[in-house]
């Protein structure tokens, strides 16, 4: 609490100082301008902190909560297309095993016989390891499309906690200064 209130303290006289410097002299209810001045820009920050600061700042942090569940939801989603692959992979090795005996029976009961096996089962194969290879790459395509999404949210919202990180108060200087001589413009244009 105390630190809040030396925080909001420290405003109030960078606001001062910076009101100082526009002074005009003119006074309100017998107290100087620049007092006025400074105290509603501190309210004004002030307000927006608590009104605007504290519902984004709950609001970025239920977002990343929920890209981390997205990004699991993705790896749980890649897993599953790496079993799948795997039970194509053995589903085609008990295939091939099951022409190799498909094979042996046939050229027991004659060529003509083995002919027609082996055909039938060639056309099963191909058929089978397309639908395979479409699924596989499908399902990869969507797992991949989900990871590179989830992967440019979590980016972007790592960007925005490195740089309010790593504002320099010499940074956070200039911004105030740029928003004051904006406002000391606006001001001059009424």
């Amino acid at each position: 609490m105390m630190k809040k209130i030396v925080g909001w303290a420290a405003v109030f006289i960078v606001a001062l100082v910076f009101a100082l410097l526009v002074d005009t002299g003119v006074k309100h209810l017998g107290i100087p301008d620049y007092f006025w001045l400074s105290l509603n820009l501190t309210v004004f920050l002030y307000i927006l902190q608590r009104f605007v600061g504290r519902p984004m700042g709950a609001f970025l942090e239920t977002r990343r909560d929920g890209i981390a569940e997205e990004l699991q939801n993705a790896r749980r989603q890649l897993e599953e297309a790496d079993r799948l692959q795997a039970d194509a992979s053995k589903r085609l090795a008990d295939l091939e095993e099951e022409v190799a005996g498909l094979k042996e029976r046939a050229a027991a009961d004659g060529d003509a016989e083995a002919g027609r096996i082996s055909e039938q089962t060639k056309i099963d194969e191909e058929r089978f390891l397309r639908r395979v290879d479409e699924e596989i790459s499908r399902r990869e395509a969507e797992t991949r499309t989900q990871l590179a999404r989830d992967t440019a949210a979590l980016t972007a919202q790592l960007a925005r906690d490195l740089l309010d990180r790593e504002m320099t108060e010499e940074d956070r200087q200039r911004v105030l200064d740029r928003s004051l001589d904006a406002m000391t413009s606006l001001e001059g244009k009424e």
